[in-house]
């Protein structure tokens, strides 16, 4: 395992050091349009590139050295399974990765999205979820014929919760460093898991400081690692039991997701089409950058540590949060209104 982390640091500082070199190889550059990209200058947009890597390198070290494939043991992976895997994960990443170049219309990108979902979920029956178990309901939901609509519902909602959410430049890398360390901590500090972690750091001070983006390239990639892990921990390690959990872990960016899909729809605007009423720009119009990631991930650490370490019931959680949430939009918002009546 330390040879590993070793191996994940090293390969990242190479990435580090020379992301310039490989922004010209990839020539895919963000452009400043001072309507929903307020970036002053051209930014390339390789963190999905970083990660893919990082993810090459982990999967042939685990397949060749160690022998398994997200911790299960490869002897029990059919060559199906694996292909499957392989597949959804970069074909949302090539997906992104185009959409970065080439900004495909919202319409063509869920069509393709649910093609490649379907592909892998029909080839991959470990990808599919069966049964759901909720804290508060003594018997198990059982999907029988539907288990495969509600798991390509389930992966393409994540997805795109995802993608909404990013905005902000570390915004991503802090909630999937929080998705991932619960996971790290659920599957008893599984290496898998460090070196992810590891990889999204060093992608996350690029970020930061605004050299690199993630990307829709690198949201969908870390997305679909994120589901895939999710299910193969709820599925086939049995280390999530409630799906409870899965839910509060991503209450934050579903709820914001399904505030503005409502807003927008109210408004009569197309729900795909971006704005700037994400609860991140609404942070950054009076915070810096460092205090809206610091908000955002007290936000998204709140439900998981009240429901899964303090134990607290799920219907206070989700009020808890609701609330507190309500309070955060209600306030910016105020804030904001107050800001323009000045400037006029």
């Amino acid at each position: 395992m330390n040879l590993i982390l070793i191996y994940s640091v090293l390969l990242n500082l190479i990435t580090f050091l020379n992301f310039e070199r490989l922004s010209k190889i990839i020539n895919i550059y963000d452009l400043p349009d001072n309507k929903l990209k307020l970036h002053r200058k051209k930014t390339p947009i390789i963190g999905g590139v970083i990660l893919a890597i990082n993810f090459c390198f982990l999967f042939f070290y685990q397949i060749f050295f160690l022998g398994d494939f997200l911790s299960i043991q490869i002897i029990q992976v059919s060559f199906i399974e694996l292909l499957s895997s392989l597949f959804i994960i970069f074909a949302f990443f090539l997906l992104g990765l185009y959409d970065d170049k080439y900004n495909l219309s919202p319409n063509k990108k869920f069509f393709y999205s649910i093609i490649v979902t379907l592909i892998a979920v029909f080839l991959n029956e470990n990808l599919i979820i069966k049964m759901l178990s909720i804290s508060f309901i003594e018997k198990k939901i059982f999907f029988e014929n539907f288990s495969y609509l509600f798991t390509i519902f389930c992966i393409l909602i994540l997805v795109n919760a995802l993608n909404f959410y990013d905005g902000i430049n570390g915004q991503s890398c802090v909630i999937f460093f929080v998705f991932f360390i619960f996971l790290l901590i659920k599957s008893e500090m599984n290496y898998f898991y460090f070196v992810v972690l590891i990889s999204i750091f060093f992608v996350f001070v690029l970020n930061i400081s605004n050299k690199v983006f993630l990307g829709d390239g690198g949201v969908y990639f870390l997305s679909l690692v994120l589901s895939l892990c999710l299910i193969y921990e709820h599925n086939i390690q049995n280390n999530i039991i409630y799906s409870d959990e899965i839910l509060f872990l991503l209450l934050l960016p579903g709820i914001d997701l399904l505030r503005l899909t409502i807003s927008r729809l109210s408004n009569s605007t197309n729900p795909f089409f971006g704005d700037r009423n994400h609860i991140h720009h609404l942070l950054i119009k009076k915070n810096t950058i460092l205090v809206s990631n610091f908000i955002l991930f007290f936000l998204s650490i709140i439900p998981i540590i009240l429901f899964s370490y303090l134990k607290f019931s799920f219907f206070l959680v989700f009020f808890i949060f609701l609330f507190i949430y309500g309070l955060l939009i209600y306030s910016l918002k105020s804030n904001d209104k107050k800001y323009s009546n000045r400037k006029k």
